[in-house]
């Protein structure tokens, strides 16, 4: 049927004399995917290649409401158009149909399927007169580029930059230029950029950032993308000035711009950063400008309460009481930091021991405890050392280089550091395991040398790791005799473990980063300076496996914070790892003794092991932040924690637990 039959046809029906193009079209359209949904409910004998006469019910229905037309005008219309809409193709095949059109004929003269325009078609500088005059961009630059999508790879692109010629705004696709200032528009683009050339889709970026949080790393999930590639056919013949692959610093930063954007968006604000410069220090800004806000003001998730964490009880006297309950515990998830106690200043790199800020010089003093004396100079080899000329020292740098190289060794930084105690279920009680000293990376421990004076033999020893919380009901055994230890810092150190606080619905209200030990003093100042915040409501309970301590400490201390709090030992560690001899831990730290903390048949109301299943998860992310920066490594696992917080809310609605925020 050609154009001119068909619209005669359309202009004997008194029905269709209102009908517009846009609305013809959209009907064609919409008919021609569903072509499928007709044919099927057919009389058996019906020929598929000829389009039935009469449409089904549901079909009318659907074309009908979505189109604002009446059944009859659907009637109508399909009667004149039904062997124009069988012959066209389905949307699969227009899809390859339009790729192949564009690849050999369009590509020779500069055409693709896509070309990202900038969102805005006059300038938006309120102080510039092409802005009140409301004229349009007209100077533009054009630019080969890669797409890379979801579903269909890596596809060549134009993008076109539309620049003011009275206040010189460079306007691109996803931001605009004025003054070596990028600033973002306003939401979430379908394409984000990477680097001057590459681009990502949407749909992707946010398929890598769930990836992630099941500790897919960014390096892997480039050769996911990459293999997926190998899939896809490719015609050699067809040359685009850029490159297929993607880069692992590319997944990177489009994981950053997309949280930082989804940042701003939440907050109703534009992402600001600067134009010039490389792409890996262009975004440190914003990231460490969000990961203060979040020490300032906590995460989203801070006030949260639910039928999951939180239990109104009514007590004898007829009173209502409002019980919440957080759970904390660490995991061994940590970073390169300075090697001196409670020094929190970043590194220089992540090559250094010391930081630039107050102790470069001990890069130069040996690295043996107490020794003062200067590293030995290099010698005529280049080789550089860190110990000073003492034949002890130089022997344990040498049994420190031994260790690092042996097989063992690169078998230790290969593995994830252990949870201690970690358990994967509500009901499962988590087993008891002692980990050998291999399972521990080489950097996340302290470093000791044996020293044998008679034989005047060195060997190198790791600091040995506690697995138990509480009182070890274990006493050390003396009768050996146990070759002098000395202690040293020949490698980098790293922070030891993050705190995590979890509601027991499995929100995480927050984390701390334990530079050197996991001391109860530090967990205590977490607790109190996080549920200080503008945000936050204290807890009437603290669940925490070395409690016992926690609450010697507040009462020789005096915390005010803590009077009134609850302060109990989980039900696990209670039972199986602290001492039933020690009577303060049985008598205030036993979440038994408190009714609020059980339910009518005396058994535990909230799941005080959800810190350490939390944990399980947390803890998988050790390898992916291991050399991270203090920057980066804050703000990526702030960034998860968000995200699986978000997840987790979602769950907590569809249980009817009615998660929300009341007011402080």
């Amino acid at each position: 049927m050609d154009i001119g039959h068909l619209f005669n046809a359309i202009k004997k029906q008194p029905s269709l004399a209102c009908i517009t193009y846009v609305d013809l079209a959209s009907f064609i359209r919409h008919a021609s995917l569903v072509k499928n949904d007709i044919l099927q409910p057919q009389p058996q004998r019906i020929s598929v290649s000829h389009a039935p006469d009469v449409l089904p019910d549901s079909i009318t229905t659907f074309l009908a409401t979505s189109l604002d037309m009446s059944s009859d005008t659907v009637d109508n219309l399909w009667y004149i158009v039904k062997d124009l809409v069988w012959e066209l193709p389905m949307s699969a095949e227009t899809s390859a149909e339009d790729e192949v059109a564009f690849k050999i004929h369009g590509h020779k003269l500069g055409l693709v399927e896509r070309t990202l325009y900038p969102p805005v078609k006059t300038c938006t500088n309120p102080d510039c007169t092409a802005w009140q005059h409301g004229t349009l961009l007209k100077k533009e630059e054009q630019r080969r580029i890669v797409v890379f999508t979801h579903s269909e790879g890596a596809k060549p692109a134009w993008t076109v930059h539309l620049k003011c010629r009275e206040c010189n705004t460079n306007y691109q696709f996803n931001y605009s230029v004025k003054d070596q200032f990028r600033t973002y528009y306003s939401g979430i683009p379908q394409y984000i950029q990477v680097s001057d050339h590459q681009f990502v889709e949407l749909n992707l970026a946010m398929h890598w950032m769930d990836l992630m949080q099941i500790a897919v790393s960014a390096t892997n999930c480039a050769h996911l993308y990459g293999i997926a590639q190998t899939r896809r056919t490719h015609d050699d013949t067809d040359h685009w000035q850029f490159g297929r692959v993607i880069t692992t610093e590319q997944v990177w930063d489009c994981f950053v711009i997309l949280a930082l954007l989804d940042d701003h968006q939440l907050r109703g604000e534009r992402l600001v950063v600067p134009h010039d410069g490389n792409q890996k220090n262009r975004l440190t800004e914003a990231m460490y400008a969000r990961n203060a806000r979040i020490v300032l003001q906590g995460q989203e998730e801070l006030p949260h309460t639910c039928f999951g964490c939180m239990r109104i009880l009514e007590m004898p006297d007829g009173t209502l009481r409002r019980t919440e309950v957080i759970v904390t515990d660490g995991v061994t998830v940590g970073r390169p930091c300075c090697a001196v106690a409670r020094c929190k200043n970043a590194l220089e790199s992540n090559r250094h021991r010391f930081c630039a800020a107050e102790h470069r010089h001990l890069e130069s003093v040996c690295a043996v405890d107490g020794c003062s004396q200067p590293v030995m100079p290099v010698g005529a080899d280049g080789k550089t050392h860190k110990s000073c000329n003492d034949p002890v020292h130089l022997r344990m740098e040498a049994a420190n280089v031994e260790s690092s190289r042996s097989g063992k060794s690169r078998t230790q930084r290969q593995r994830l550091a252990k949870l201690n105690d970690s358990v994967t279920t509500h009901n499962v009680p988590p087993p008891i395991v002692t980990y050998a000293e291999e399972d521990v990376p080489l950097q996340d421990v302290e470093e000791w040398y044996e020293y044998d004076k008679a034989s005047g033999a060195v060997r190198f020893r790791q600091a040995p790791t506690t697995t138990s919380t509480g009182v070890s009901d274990v006493d050390g055994c003396s009768a050996k005799d146990i070759p002098s230890k000395i202690k040293a810092t020949f490698r980098r150190q790293r922070t030891n473990n993050e705190q995590l606080i979890v509601r027991p619905c499995g929100i995480i209200s927050g984390r701390g980063t334990m530079y050197h030990h996991e001391a109860v003093s530090n967990v205590l100042i977490m607790v109190e300076k996080m549920f200080s915040l503008p945000r936050a409501r204290k807890p009437q309970h603290l669940i925490y496996d070395s409690n016992c301590n926690a609450l010697r400490e507040v009462e020789s201390r005096k915390i005010a914070f803590f009077e009134g709090m609850g302060m109990c030992v989980d039900a696990f560690h209670h039972k199986t790892k602290h001492k039933a001899s020690d009577l303060f831990c049985c008598e205030r730290c036993d979440m038994k003794a408190y009714p609020e903390l059980l339910d009518d048949d005396g058994k535990y109301y909230f799941n005080s092991s959800i810190a350490e299943q939390t944990n399980v998860w947390f803890g998988s992310f050790h390898n992916i932040c291991r050399e991270m920066t203090p920057v980066k490594y804050d703000f990526f696992l702030d960034e998860m924690i968000l995200r699986r917080n978000r997840m987790t809310v979602a769950t907590l609605r569809i249980q009817g637990r009615l998660p929300h925020h009341p007011p402080v």
